[in-house]
């Protein structure tokens, strides 16, 4: 503009010119005047608008907006410009779209100045935003023809706007720039995309960085949602059908913008929701998994109501809980977590939703399982009221989980919910009630195998069931309560759990105490062998958890501080808080000096395990324990529960298993008194009984601190021990025991009373059993000091007037005559005479195990055949039928106790003869279930813990013909429990380089010699009887032929072909029970061959010296001559033969690693041999087997031909066998086997049948068919002709035990019992023939049943027991007497 032209331009008044040439100070002076000017203005000043008009336009100018830079002088402008506008609104004083454009982007620049809220400008800025905000003077921009020109206009308004805002300004500010921004908004047709990207980028970014910002644009969605809308649906739309996507900035956040503008406006996505469903069924699994979890967190959200705004949706999205990809089924498992605990759960929605959960408790996919339990806990740990008892049952499930990570979740919430909700102080009884079961739940999963679930119990029983952080009385009341309240299980659980923990301390205390040797040689060896011992208990591989305790314990022996805390955590003084606090900064210290993590956490936990009962109970915490059971045995327990006989017996219970833990815990003056009451409480036999039991275990602590205590309660015990019952005297005796300076005394005079008290004629029954007791301990703790009289007391008294005398009319023979009496009964329902003989029995036991060193008249001997005699007479030792049947079954099986006790001293173990182990195997199928599942239990225990011979491990083979399931899967658990125990105890000994180790394959002798002396296979090997003992080798050698055992293979093979190679010890020349042993080494070569193949191990011989040592002399010959190739088996028996896993075959496989790695037994030897070497040593030791295509493989015997001149009987031989088969399918038995095959074959189509090992059970015994005992075979004459009766047909109702019978065995007597016959000639003919010792000149069949009789069969004479003058005598007798056991009751039932 020229100069004549800016003269025309009239300026306001006192300013005589405006020029962009003038200084900013005097340009500043000048616009300040203009600026004051103008917004004193009012708007209907028309003419002044007029006048100043060109004054506008002119200071609109580029030179002024553009080319001004000072700050000041720009903003003063803007304000003259936005006053301007005020006055002229609503009218367009700038008619040029390009100078609009100029001026607004002028404006909105210097909004920018509003962000400093304590600047200079800000009152000018403010004073612009005013301006516009109230005039919409940004809205002339929308009538603009240049769409673009106007769309810029507003981007850079907006983002100045958006980004200028915060929280220092006032709501009048953000109340201006929203009008701004919705008057352009609303104002529109439209709203563009690139408006819209820029709200919407507030709405993802902002939310943190700017909440001001966030906040601005969720008003403004608020106030434009009507114009915004159908903008927002056009965009989610191509977001949706994925079209035009790469134009929008925000491709990528669609679906974080969905729920964040349904939380501002729902309204916003009315149009938007429905066509998600799209979405949800899509082939993409990432999509569905986007859309799902955005869907989630709208319907879970509080308050959200979207459910019932899009029900079909909704439905939708209940169909993804049946997805099939994992990811999103756990996305939905939270969403229901959420749901649950933001809305009312009465709501069918949530309802629907929980028939949904229901399906994830058993879903495959093991993180869906996971999350069931992180979603369950947490809606119980917000509140247990929102969830349901179904609920709980879910979690309480997966406590059984067969992934670790999930019952490890599943245990860790359960503990933090008991935690929570019971173990506070103003915990709610009902929420204590409905969480009981937590604490069966948690110890009983330390029955699981696996040592990670036993450090996760522990862990959990002392963080949250009892938790060791609350104080001294409350964690006394919650152990308490836990231990009253538990199952039987739980209750094993928690004294295993603390007797575990025991070990560990204990090995620790020694590691401790090895410290300070001098010697490095016995100081290593000590913490060596403790080390191997307290890695076996702990989780990770032995050989790096040895590695990281030497680590740990190198370190701790050089630290004077860390084995300061050591020997206080192991010290018998201690208090829990300071063992607590000890453990803390012991584990500090450790991650401090920088030890490897591997180190520490293994030594973390072996010092959680070992601080069990030391961080949860000390002297102190124990007093207080004893207050709260004489409050509950007084009834007057605050705890509601504690009160009763119930929690009155297990609190007993308690302190009884704390005084075997833990007795220097009893160290006080306050226990022994309250014990002492306990005593005295006559009307409660189990808390006497209980007392007493503590009594003993703390007997050491009395008598070394509190001699005044002793002098008081010895009195006491000697009355017990004199007129108690029976426990109380046993428990009394053993206590004063413990007394060991004046023991002698208190217990001869107790013998003495006890003694005279029963010789005394006419003494009764409970007097008898209570001074047979207390002599019976006497006699175990002080045998030497009247061996004389113990010797004839047990002979006259306990033996003949006890033991072998019954009453003429016995009280529990009362219901002799009625058609069923009660088998079974509980051990306080017997008669009195009853427990008397059991009483009896138990102290001669006790007796022996006192004279065990010093037994020089054979007592045990004795001892022994009396109890045999009990076992083989069921109970009933004399026959005299006055005793019942329930009495019966528990004296029988109180012998058989009594034999596994005197099986466990050992000075008596090689004293004990095979028949016993043939009497005690009777009773694994005794008739009475209980005797069975009480013998079995028990005989577990023992062999469990080695205290008896390893030969008792045979008898478990007898439980495979256990008929009651549950029975049956009890034993084979329990078989299994052994063999994983001895397994065990081998690698540890190879790890310390023992020689000779405890294998189970050990029993393998005593298991042949009990299948061949199997009362039902005495007279002949026949099919019924075989397949029986199949079905118990099979039992017994499963578990022992493992794939991960291979070289059990080898033993147990070569261990079977070497007792081919021997006879009977007690008598060789039988050569029936001979042929028996064979016949079952048959069936268990037969076995591992079978077993070999169905696992392709090979199998590799041992050196022979490692196999003829175990054949024990006591049961067979020295093994002598070449290898017994004689199949002793009938055909139906012997399969065809299969190809056995060589070192060849199996190379693939890990033959490599046979040929290195094995040794057998404990020996240094290694089987390694070639190809060549093994085909050598298979011709060498089976000749039976032969080399096939590299394989190993059973020759197959030629069938031997009969007598040229019968050949009749050879003809009906062929004709009878099948056609397809032929002499190489099956092989030929031995000639006997033939002659009755031909024999048989000419009985016709009968005959073909009954050779068919048809088998209706493999576990129902048939009853024997004669009363013990049974006479022996009779003796046949080689030319005589004897035919075997037939035998009598078994009634439907008559108990039956073992196999039943072949259709052919139970044919109807229309097939007779028949008998064929060789002449004489024939028969010296087929003995010539024949390699077998046994010469047969005689066959029978009976109903189907195929026997083989021996004719050279000598009648045994064995040393049995008689019964004189009610005397038990040794005599000399036949087997009528008591030689093979032919027992009158069933096996099993």
């Amino acid at each position: 503009m020229d100069e004549s032209q800016v003269a025309e331009i009239l300026f306001p008044p006192g300013v005589k010119n405006v020029s962009s040439e003038m200084s900013p100070s005097e340009l500043i002076k000048i616009l300040k005047k203009c600026c004051k000017f103008f917004s004193q203005l009012e708007q209907d000043e028309e003419e002044m608008k007029r006048e100043y008009l060109p004054f506008c336009h002119y200071i609109t100018m580029g030179e002024f907006i553009n080319e001004t830079t000072d700050e000041h002088c720009r903003i003063l402008i803007g304000c003259i410009i936005a006053d301007v506008f005020r006055l002229h609104a609503p009218e367009n004083p700038f008619q040029s779209e390009e100078k609009i454009k100029e001026i607004f982007s002028f404006m909105t620049e210097q909004l920018r100045h509003l962000e400093d809220t304590k600047g200079t400008f800000f009152p000018k800025a403010f004073h612009i935003l005013e301006n516009v905000a109230t005039i919409k003077s940004f809205n002339i921009c929308i009538d603009m023809d240049d769409p673009n020109a106007a769309l810029e206009i507003f981007s850079s308004l907006f983002k100045t706007l958006f980004s200028t805002v915060n929280s220092g300004h006032d709501k009048q500010v953000k109340s201006h720039m929203l009008d701004i921004m919705a008057f352009a908004i609303t104002d529109s047709s439209t709203v563009p995309a690139t408006l819209l990207d820029i709200v919407l980028e507030n709405l993802v970014t902002a939310q943190r960085m700017n909440p001001s910002a966030y906040e601005l644009a969720c008003d403004l969605l608020r106030r434009t949602a009507s114009a915004i809308e159908p903008s927002l649906t056009m965009f989610f739309q191509n977001m949706i059908f994925e079209e035009q996507a790469e134009r929008s900035r925000l491709s990528a956040h669609w679906m974080m913008l969905i729920p964040k503008l349904y939380k501002i406006t729902p309204s916003l996505m009315t149009n938007t929701l429905p066509q998600l469903e799209l979405k949800l069924g899509g082939p993409d699994p990432k999509v569905r998994l986007d859309v799902a979890t955005m869907l989630s967190e709208m319907f879970s959200n509080k308050d959200s109501d979207l459910v019932t705004q899009h029900p079909a949706l909704w439905t939708s999205f209940l169909g993804r809980f049946r997805d099939i990809d994992p990811t999103l089924r756990c996305t939905c498992v939270k969403f229901y977590g959420k749901l649950v605990i933001n809305h009312e759960t009465h709501f069918q929605y949530v309802k629907d939703a929980f028939e949904e959960f229901k399906r994830f408790r058993n879903d495959t996919d093991e993180s869906v399982r996971f999350a069931v339990v992180g979603c369950i806990r947490g809606i119980v740990l917000k509140d247990i009221q929102l969830a349901s008892n179904e609920l709980l049952t879910f979690l309480k499930d997966k406590t059984k989980d067969k992934k670790w990570p999930v019952r490890e979740a599943a245990i860790r919430a359960i503990g933090l919910i008991y935690k929570q909700y019971v173990t506070c102080e103003d915990a709610s009884r009902i929420h204590c009630r409905r969480l009981q079961w937590i604490r069966d739940v948690v110890l009983q999963d330390y029955y699981t195998p696996h040592k990670d679930d036993w450090c996760l119990v522990e862990h959990v029983m002392v963080t949250c069931l009892v938790p060791y952080a609350v104080p001294d009385r409350r964690r006394m009341t919650l152990l308490f309560e836990l231990y009253a309240s538990i199952g039987r299980f739980s209750i094993q659980t928690f004294e295993e759990m603390l007797k575990k923990s025991r070990t560990l301390h204990l090995a620790l205390r020694n590691i401790v105490a090895a410290f300070d040797l001098t010697n490095e040689e016995d100081k290593n060896r000590i913490i060596w062998s403790k080390i191997v011992f307290s890695a076996a208990q702990l989780t990770g591989s032995p050989q790096a958890t040895h590695q990281q305790l030497k680590k740990f314990f190198r370190h701790a022996d050089q630290d004077v501080k860390i084995k300061q805390w050591l020997k206080y955590i192991v010290s018998d003084h201690y208090s829990c808080k300071k063992v607590a606090v000890a453990l803390r900064d012991l584990l500090k210290k450790i991650e401090d000096d920088g030890m490897a993590k591997g180190a520490r956490s293994t030594a973390q936990q072996l010092l959680q395990r070992c601080s069990i009962l030391p961080i949860l109970v000390d002297q102190e915490s124990l007093k207080i324990l004893f207050e709260l059971v004489k409050e509950s045995l007084d009834g007057i327990s605050i705890v509601d529960e504690l009160n009763g006989g119930s929690a009155q017996a297990r609190a007993m219970d308690l302190l009884q298993h704390l005084s075997g833990c833990s007795p220097q815990l009893f160290s006080s003056s306050e226990c022994f008194v309250d014990l002492m009451g306990f005593i005295r409480r006559t009307d409660d036999e189990n808390v006497v009984h209980k007392a007493l039991l503590i009594l003993k275990n703390t007997g050491s602590i009395i008598e070394e601190k509190f001699p005044e205590i002793r002098s008081v309660l010895i009195p006491e015990l000697k009355s017990k021990a004199k007129s108690g019952p029976a426990q109380h005297a046993k428990h009394a005796v053993l206590t004063i025991n413990q007394f060991t300076s004046v023991k002698e005394s208190p217990l001869m005079q107790v013998f003495e009373y006890c003694k005279g008290i029963a010789c005394t004629e006419g003494i009764g029954y409970s007097e008898m059993q209570t001074a047979l007791t207390s002599i019976g301990c006497i006699a175990e703790v002080i045998p030497a000091a009247f061996p004389g009289q113990l010797r004839y007391f047990i002979a006259s008294v306990v033996v003949k007037q006890v033991i072998m005398k019954t009453g003429n009319k016995s009280d529990a023979a009362s219901t002799k005559g009625r058609k069923k009496e009660q088998t079974w009964c509980e051990k306080v329902e017997i008669s009195s005479e009853s427990k008397a003989k059991v009483a009896g029995m138990k102290c001669m036991v006790r007796w022996l195990r006192g004279l065990s060193s010093n037994d020089t008249e054979g007592c045990c001997g004795k001892t022994l055949r009396l109890l045999q005699h009990m076992l083989h007479n069921d109970g009933d030792l004399m026959k005299c039928g006055n005793i019942s049947k329930a009495d019966m079954s528990h004296l029988r099986l109180q012998a058989a106790r009594c034999v596994l006790k005197i099986a466990g001293i050992k000075e008596y173990r090689n004293i004990l003869k095979p028949v016993v182990h043939q009497e005690l195997a009777m009773l694994i199928n005794d008739p009475v279930l209980e005797v069975r599942k009480i013998f079995l239990n028990k005989l577990y225990c023992a062999v469990f813990r080695l205290q008896i011979s390893l030969s008792f491990l045979a008898l478990f083979s007898f439980v495979s013909q256990e008929t009651v399931k549950v029975q049956r899967e009890h034993g084979a658990s329990l078989y299994n429990k052994i063999i994983t125990r001895f397994r065990d105890l081998k690698k540890q000994a190879i790890m310390r380089n023992l020689m000779n180790p405890v294998m189970p394959e050990d029993m393998l002798p005593y298991l042949i010699y009990l299948m061949a002396n199997d009362p039902d296979f005495v007279e002949g090997i026949s099919r019924k009887s075989l397949a029986r003992i199949k079905d118990c080798i099979h039992f017994i050698l499963d578990p022992l032929l493992a794939k991960g055992h291979p070289e059990s293979f080898g033993f147990v093979m070569r261990f079977a072909a070497n007792v081919k190679r021997s006879r009977n010890a007690e008598e060789p020349d039988d050569v029936q029970r001979n042929e028996n042993i064979y016949a079952v080494c048959d069936l268990i070569i037969q076995h591992v061959l079978k077993r070999s193949g169905q696992l392709a191990v090979a199998i590799l011989d041992p050196p022979e010296s490692s196999i003829i040592r175990y054949i024990p002399s006591a049961l067979y010959t020295t093994p002598t001559g070449p290898e017994n190739d004689k199949v002793y088996l009938p055909r139906e028996f012997y399969t065809s033969a299969k190809s056995v896993p060589t070192l060849a075959t199996t190379a693939a496989m890990g033959g490599d690693k046979y040929r290195r790695n094995l040794a057998h037994h404990g020996t240094s030897d290694i089987f390694g041999f070639g190809i060549v070497d093994q085909e050598k040593q298979a011709k060498k030791k089976y000749k039976s087997l032969e080399i096939r295509g590299g394989n190993l493989v059973r020759k197959i015997p030629s069938p031997k031909k009969p007598a040229m001149h019968d050949q009749s009987s050879s003809a009906s031989t062929s004709t009878a066998s099948p056609t397809k088969q032929s002499s190489s399918d099956l092989p030929t038995p031995p000639t006997s086997q033939s002659c009755s095959t031909q024999s048989s074959s000419s009985q016709g189509e009968g005959a073909k049948e009954s050779l068919t090992p048809v088998r209706k059970s493999s576990r129902i015994r048939k009853p024997a068919r004669h009363h013990s005992p049974s006479p022996p075979p009779a003796k046949r004459g080689r030319s005589s002709i004897q035919s075997k009766p037939a035998r009598k047909k078994t009634s439907p109702t008559e108990d039956s035990m073992g196999d039943e019978a072949s259709e052919s065995e139970s044919d109807s007597g229309e097939n007779e019992a028949t008998s064929l016959a060789w002449d004489e000639s024939a028969a010296s003919t087929s003995e010539s023939q024949s390699n077998s010792p046994v010469k047969r000149t005689s066959l029978a069949r009976a109903k189907g049943s195929l026997l083989i009789a021996s004719t050279s069969v000598k009648v045994p004479v064995r040393k049995t027991l008689g019964v004189n003058n009610n005397n038990i005598t040794d005599s000399q007798s036949s087997d009528d007497s008591m030689g093979v056991r032919r027992s009158n009751r069933r096996r099993g039932k």
